[in-house]
């Protein structure tokens, strides 16, 4: 359930939170489009309030910068 994407036997679901708050989504909606763009991840994005797409995409950038710090010594 980490990735934010988890799937159960019978239905799709997506974490809003990392708590794992879930919203149920209909089984016979596409999971990417025609172009090869990841559906679930928009749902799962639009599934939030601002404020909380906000403080993931935050949370995201930090992880990223400390990757980043973490490698420059390599």
């Amino acid at each position: 359930m980490r990735a934010g994407r988890p799937e159960s036997r019978g239905q799709r679901r997506a974490a809003t939170d990392e708590k794992d708050a879930a919203v149920s989504l209909p089984e016979d909606l596409p999971t990417h489009s025609e172009d090869g763009v990841d559906l679930t991840l928009i749902r799962w994005m639009l599934a939030m309030t601002p404020a909380e797409r906000l403080q993931t995409l935050q949370r995201t950038v930090r992880s990223i910068l400390r990757l980043r710090r973490g490698n420059a010594g390599n």
